[in-house]
């Protein structure tokens, strides 16, 4: 995975919203894993739903940030382990559900299948993995401008150049997760909302110029784009803020599988 302060910045924004269709399949009994956790909101969330939630990431400085995020809501309920979730360090049939938001797309192939044969063995018969992830198909924006939509194709030429199929994962979660020996039983999708209002807006060319300045001076290394594109993706993010109409809703696809 790709960490640094600007993913764990975004990652604290959010919160229940992205497990909501996860809830459901969840009882007062269960012991949950979040996996990809970073700073342990949504782990949080799930913990006032669960009777155990534990979350695990690779990064230390997410995990840090999880720590710090238990001590101030004083869940009991709640642990958080720096783990590597393709060799996790637990008990077969350990879990009733595992949870993964954001976190399987970008993974390899052979990390994918690594990481599900895990998922697989830390959950008991019969439990729940749900998956939440990224599908460029379906985000909407307005106005369209170039600069905005030069920014897009910039993070489109990163990751195709890591995986061609990684920003069309969240359509195929459901065959994914059938070809590594789970059953789905229920698919749907959501947006993450980045215009709701001028705060909303504010933090979305925040976290755009963020990652823009942090990603390419990489994009460039790699011959993938070049500085000027680099400012004029900029521009485009300031000039969209600054529009009281704009809007920038995300497309994230869901899934419920079970374990057999």
């Amino acid at each position: 995975m790709r960490h640094d302060s600007s993913i764990v910045a975004f990652q604290q924004k959010r919160g229940g919203d992205c497990a909501a269709f996860l809830v459901p399949f969840l009882t007062s009994d269960m012991i949950l894993l979040d996996v990809g956790c970073g700073p342990g909101t949504i782990t949080a969330a799930l913990a006032g739903i669960v009777g155990r939630a534990v979350g695990v990431d690779i990064e230390p400085k997410a995990i840090a940030a999880a720590h710090q995020l238990a001590q101030t809501t004083g869940l009991t309920n709640m642990a958080f382990v720096e783990a590597d979730m393709a060799a996790l360090p637990f008990e077969n049939g350990t879990f009733d559900a595992v949870f993964f938001h954001a976190v399987l797309y970008h993974q390899s192939e052979a990390v994918l299948t690594r990481t599900l044969a895990e998922a697989r063995r830390v959950l008991r018969r019969g439990g729940f993995v749900a998956t939440r992830d990224a599908d460029v198909g379906g985000n909407i924006l307005y106005p369209e401008l170039d600069g905005v939509r030069l920014a897009l194709d910039l993070w489109q030429r990163w990751y195709e150049h890591e995986d061609g199929e990684a920003l069309r994962f969240g359509r195929r979660q459901g065959s994914i997760l059938r070809a590594h020996g789970f059953t789905p039983v229920w698919a749907g999708a959501s947006y993450v909302n980045h215009s709701a209002d001028a705060e909303s807006r504010s933090e979305a060319v925040a976290d755009a110029r963020r990652s823009l300045l942090g990603l390419g001076p990489q994009l460039a290394g790699k011959g993938l784009a070049t500085n000027d594109e680099i400012e004029v993706a900029l521009a485009g993010w300031e000039a969209w803020g600054a529009d009281p109409d704009a809007v920038y809703f995300r497309c994230r696809c869901e899934c419920v599988a079970r374990s057999d």
